[in-house]
């Protein structure tokens, strides 16, 4: 750095354009900040009473003990969301990290757990785990936005009394719509950059105040940003609700999603100086399969006894790889769950004070099977030899209550216990057609079982402000295939001393309303993880190279501190700013005190909302994620990964029921990468390039 005139400058030009965009941020945090002292004079107008259900039934958010985050389905259209992660990346505490850019094999981490973030949230479909079993972690392509009312995320671990296994550092619930009324249609299409586009039909409505019904289909490609990393998705969902009286009613929902997109691997630097970002390794590798669920559920009402529900639900995802570039075996893998949840819910007064119990069980069944053909040139892997395969069952029991009680009418204490059990039954067989040496066969059973508990309470000091704390327990049962590896003669063995992580949670809050117009939240969060189930690459060399294997951390810590600010300023601009710390680093063992590889220290997200004259809307988001270790660089011996700032924005004009929408993405055409890691054999760093600068245009019509 350099003084000239009195003024600094800095000799680096990408530090000089990383300095301007920051400037950018803090210049629009101003903005809001002046535009609210002069917006304090006008008509106050009240921020909506959200309501949201951490707790598996609907509670006010003032009653929460947790730090959690709404976005409504208006959030979701006033965005450039094309999917459910994109419209996930401005909320404080969330990082993300698409490895192609079009949503079909992205990560979602809360609390800073880096590669295996995406194991340790737990999401939900109106209250129905999609988390695989396996390392597939969640298909975020599988439920499309014109489906979605809401999404609710619980940060923090409180969640793991209700909720179970995945649920380590934070739950995110996403609820689908309900008809109501008269008969509606809705059309909506959109065409983007990179020959994307997408066609949605929706039907919704009620009879008689009986029976509501929301059906939707969707189609939607897109060539995607990076050659052979295009997507193909088509949906149907259903959803339907019947009362027969005030205290019994019926639900019944459904859904169908195909899929289809192509793999185009990492790039290393010479790679990139070479072809570009957009290149390709592998321009014929892909992924395809179908998806379907359903789920039934009858609810009865038991007077002053309280509420008995009971979800049945069956999901099939069947999914096959054909690895034609890179020359693997191709895959045939078979994932079916059954769940059964039942719960029983009880809202009356205790000792003349409010009260509100919940219990239940969880039971969950889940078969994966998994075949690779050998290769041999042909396209179809139904076709090829078989060369493994293996089935592998997980059953799981969990049984939770939790109390609320107002001590008084601003105390609320909060309560909480679940146990749950884990039993895996493997079989795994190899026809050693590579002839590099028959791997043994496995038939094992592996039974765990662990504990979480939610104690905490929220006090509301004002109208709209309160202070809230809760210390939990969290868990994560180690996934199916977590267990295999290749042991030195590249052989499949079976560890069956891999430990369930778990983790000691400590959290506390402060959500003020300042006026009618602005609300602001604070938090910090403590996590004491013990165990963490994390990918050691360095663990074998097997004929030259390194194979990995799955094991546990001594003990990791991962400090978190929140901060977020809503502001209605007039009927016409609104605003929002949040930023979040978050130091995830190792206590003991060989990389004591070193950060965790893909754990951005900083992240930070501003919006402004204009309701123009002539009926037009403008958007503008802004957010900011550090820098961080690139995968693998446990030892912390690289140079980190930069940080980078992406400007979204849209402009739209809505007239009666017709809206129009044009938006840009990475206004700023920033060339950056989400996912990047080290090789462990070479020390050469791969990066998965993330898309520059695109356009859409979105047209949305009700009837």
């Amino acid at each position: 750095m350099h003084v000239a005139s009195g003024v600094f400058y800095l000799k680096c030009p990408e530090r000089k354009r990383q300095v301007k965009k920051a400037l950018l941020i803090l210049g629009g945090m101003v903005f809001m900040g002046i535009a609210q002292v002069f917006a304090l004079d006008t008509e106050a107008v009240e921020l909506n009473r959200i309501v949201v259900t951490p707790y598996r039934y609907s509670e006010s958010l003032g009653k929460t003990n947790s730090s959690v985050s709404v976005i409504t389905s208006g959030q979701i259209k006033d965005s450039n969301a094309r999917n459910v992660t994109e419209a996930l990346r401005a909320v404080p505490g969330i990082t993300i990290r698409d490895w192609y850019g079009n949503g079909s094999t992205a990560a979602v981490d809360i609390g800073g757990f880096g590669e295996q973030g995406a194991l340790n949230v737990l999401v939900m479909v109106d209250g129905r785990r999609v988390n695989n079993v396996d390392l597939s972690g969640v298909d975020w392509t599988q439920i499309p936005l014109e489906q979605i009312q809401q999404i609710e995320i619980v940060r923090s671990g409180s969640a793991g009394v209700l909720y179970g296994d995945n649920a380590v550092s934070g739950a995110i619930n996403i609820i689908t719509k309900k008809g109501s009324g008269k008969p509606k249609i809705e059309l909506a299409a959109q065409f983007a950059s990179y020959d994307t586009n997408s066609q949605s039909l929706s039907l919704s409505g009620g009879v008689n105040d009986k029976l509501s019904y929301f059906l939707n289909a969707k189609n939607d490609y897109s060539g995607g940003y990076r050659d052979n990393s295009y997507t193909k998705n088509s949906y149907y969902s259903s959803r339907f609700g019947y009362d027969f009286t005030d205290t019994m009613s019926l639900s019944f929902a459904s859904g169908f999603h195909s899929f289809n997109y192509g793999m185009p691997a990492s790039l290393n630097q010479a790679n990139i100086d070479r072809y570009g970002r957009r290149h390709t390794r592998y321009s014929n590798d892909h992924t395809n399969g179908k998806d379907y669920y359903f789920v039934i559920g009858p609810k009865a009402g038991l007077g002053d006894f309280g509420n008995i529900e009971f979800d049945l639900n069956y999901r099939k995802r069947d999914t096959d790889s054909y690895f034609l570039n890179s020359k693997l075996d191709n895959q045939q893998n078979r994932l079916s769950t059954i769940g059964v949840t039942p719960k029983y819910t009880l809202d009356n007064a205790v000792f003349c004070r409010d009260n509100k119990f919940i219990a239940g069980l969880d039971f969950y069944r889940s078969i994966s099977t998994s075949n690779t053909m050998f290769y041999s040139g042909i396209t179809d892997p139904l076709e090829g030899q078989l060369n493994q395969y293996s089935n592998v069952n997980k059953n799981s029991l969990g049984g939770y209550l939790q109390d609320e009680f107002s001590l008084f009418k601003p105390l609320v204490l909060i309560g909480g216990y679940r146990y749950e059990l884990a039993r895996y039954t493997f079989g795994y067989h190899d026809n050693d057609l590579h002839g590099w040496g028959k791997s043994p066969d496995q038939d094992k059973k592996i039974k765990l079982n662990m504990e979480a508990f939610n104690t905490g309470s929220v006090y509301t000091y004002k109208e709209g402000s309160n202070l809230f704390f809760n210390v939990s327990k969290s868990f994560r049962f180690p996934e199916v295939d977590e267990f295999s590896y290749l042991d030195q003669n590249m052989q499949k063995q079976l560890d069956t001393n891999l430990k369930p992580q778990s983790s000691i949670n400590y959290q506390a809050g402060l959500r003020h309303k300042l006026t009618e117009k602005i609300r602001a939240e604070v938090s910090a969060t403590r996590m004491n993880v013990k165990d963490e189930i994390y990918m050691n690459a360095k663990d074998f060399m097997s004929w030259g190279f390194w194979t990995g294997k799955n094991a546990n951390y001594d003990k990791t810590i991962h400090d978190t501190i929140e901060s977020s600010l809503d502001i209605k300023l007039t009927e016409r601009i609104s605003a929002f700013g949040n930023y979040n710390f978050t130091r995830a680093y190792f206590h003991g063992g060989m990389y004591d005190k070193n950060e965790i590889p893909l754990v951005p220290r900083h992240k930070a997200s501003v919006g402004v909302k204009f309701a123009l004259p002539a009926h037009f809307t403008f958007n503008m988001t802004g957010t900011y994620v550090g820098r961080r270790y690139f995968l693998n660089d446990q030892s912390n011996s690289y140079s980190r990964l930069n940080g980078y700032t992406l400007a979204d924005t849209n402009l739209s004009w809505q007239h009666k029921d017709l809206t129009v929408t044009f938006g840009v993405n990475n206004l700023f055409d920033k060339e950056y990468s989400e996912y990047a890691g080290v090789n462990v054999d070479s020390g050469d760093k791969f990066y998965y390039p993330s898309p520059e600068r695109s356009f859409s245009l979105k047209m949305d019509y009700k009837f």
